[in-house]
């Protein structure tokens, strides 16, 4: 039995049950199976979902395979095709990309279609039609019974409920049930506050690096670690800031490495009172102009500093200078001395400017999203115009005895506004006009699509955790 996948070259399902043979996870393809879905279902089935040969044990020439078609180490496109060539010496394989995913290859590639790709790349997909994966799911849910009659009898009526898609399981379920891998069930996670220690940050770093070598992706609410330049008594030094350490976590994302192609995902949050806010907020803007038009048009210095810290510019050199100029002179020339009206614009901008405009590290938290968590407090200010304050627990005046506090509590209680109620003294690091924080937050998202906002005052008063003496800390990346 054959199945075509692509106008030039077919499945063999007959070899391809023969190397399923080697995997008891996975279910051998049958006459009745019939759902592979298309276009983008398809390849995410395939890429993300599907059980894999990930050792390549059986991999050959005709081999059906999904594999990076476009190399780019920011934005790999993924897609179909089948082997025609392989050199296990140079570990290397010609690969047939499927007519749909050949629209981004380039040059000889894109006439003929056959790409040349390292096989670290390139993997092996053992379920093709979802039905094998509704068997898989179904034998790993019904494993926990403890009879094989009872397993029998579950797993009938899980694979009911997977193949007529009555109910359909998260990616993380597709992926894992039934695999015999190590890795979770669930999506997302959301961590509790950051113990505000070296020790906490290394152990929240580590948790974040487990669960997303597991397939998971994790909210984190920074708001417990202490601001940009406090004091850090036990090492006589001071600290680099809330927003220096959630960039160390959140590179975790571009390091982790996911089973399945899941690209890893993080959600990023800080409190509005937390006196980094408006570093956090402008941490990822990438857009030189909307810095500079924070610069002259906000009358905040903090805002001003945070925009002028982010703002880099390279003047102009002598040579780019001259170049620039000689540009210019062709102004005043019928036909602009074949230069365009945008050339001689931007040379003059250049000129007039004297340099260039750029950002300083443009990779800075790209490996999160990130969100502002307000408060009704906030909200109330910027309704009543009000000055806000931005304030954290006055760790440098604590003594030995509220220090031992501050370290064994604080990262259980993570609202500045409750560690005060309960007695704790709280530094005032200063205020802020509550619409020019609300402001800088609607153009970053509006530039840069980034901060998002989360009512975590709302989701609070709102979340059933409440009858389980929990509290929302912050959101995964779904929920966003």
């Amino acid at each position: 039995m054959t199945v075509a996948f692509s106008e030039k070259m077919m499945v063999n399902v007959d070899k391809l049950n023969e190397d399923i043979r080697l995997f008891p996870q996975v279910h051998p393809i049958t006459s009745e199976m019939h759902i592979t879905y298309k276009g983008v279902s398809r390849l995410v089935m395939l890429d993300r979902y599907s059980f894999k040969d990930t050792e390549k044990l059986t991999l050959s020439v005709g081999d059906f395979v999904v594999l990076t078609v476009k190399e780019d180490p920011k934005f790999p496109a993924r897609g179909l095709g089948f082997i025609v060539e392989l050199d296990w010496e140079k570990k290397k394989a010609h690969v047939l990309v499927e007519e749909e995913y050949r629209h981004v290859l380039e040059g000889e590639e894109a006439k003929t279609g056959i790409v040349v790709r390292s096989l670290d790349v390139i993997e092996k997909p053992l379920e093709i039609y979802y039905e094998q994966i509704a068997k898989r799911n179904a034998t790993g849910l019904a494993a926990v019974e403890q009879t094989e009659e009872k397993r029998q009898e579950w797993f009938e009526k899980f694979y009911e409920q997977l193949v007529n898609l009555n109910f359909v399981p998260a990616g993380r379920v597709l992926y894992g049930a039934g695999s015999g891998t190590e890795v979770t069930y669930f999506n997302c996670y959301v961590m509790p506050f950051v113990k505000d220690s070296r020790e906490g940050i290394s152990e929240h770093r580590k948790q974040v690096m487990e669960i997303m070598s597991r397939g998971g992706g994790v909210g984190t609410n920074g708001s417990t670690l202490r601001p940009r330049n406090t004091l850090a008594r036990g090492v006589n030094g001071k600290s680099s800031g809330s927003v220096s350490w959630l960039d160390d976590i959140a590179k975790l994302t571009h390091l982790v490495e996911q089973g399945g192609s899941r690209r890893g995902a993080q959600m990023i949050m800080l409190a509005d009172w937390h006196p980094d806010i408006i570093e956090f907020i402008i941490s990822k803007m990438q857009n030189p102009r909307i810095l500079r038009y924070l610069l002259e048009n906000t009358e905040d210095e903090g805002i001003q500093k945070a925009a002028r810290e982010k703002l880099k510019f390279t003047p102009l050199t002598e040579q780019e200078r001259a170049m620039y100029q000689g540009i210019v002179n062709y102004k005043n020339i019928p036909g602009y001395g074949g230069f365009s009206e945008k050339i001689i614009k931007d040379a003059e901008e250049k000129l007039r400017t004297g340099g260039t405009y750029s950002v300083h590290n443009p990779d800075f938290l790209t490996g999160a999203n990130i969100s502002v968590c307000l408060t009704k407090e906030f909200m109330q200010a910027v309704e009543n115009d009000e000055e806000y304050e931005l304030r954290f627990p006055d760790v440098e005046t604590y003594s030995e005895e509220e220090m031992r506090i501050y370290n064994e509590k604080w990262h259980e209680v993570g609202d500045v506004r409750e560690w005060e109620k309960m007695g704790y003294r709280v530094r005032v690091y200063r205020k802020i006009r509550a619409r020019e924080l609300w402001k800088l937050i609607n153009i970053c998202a509006t530039y840069s699509a980034e901060p998002g906002i989360f009512f975590i005052d709302n989701a609070n008063d709102m979340t059933n955790a409440r009858a389980y003496g929990q509290k929302v800390v912050a959101t995964n990346p779904c929920g966003e």
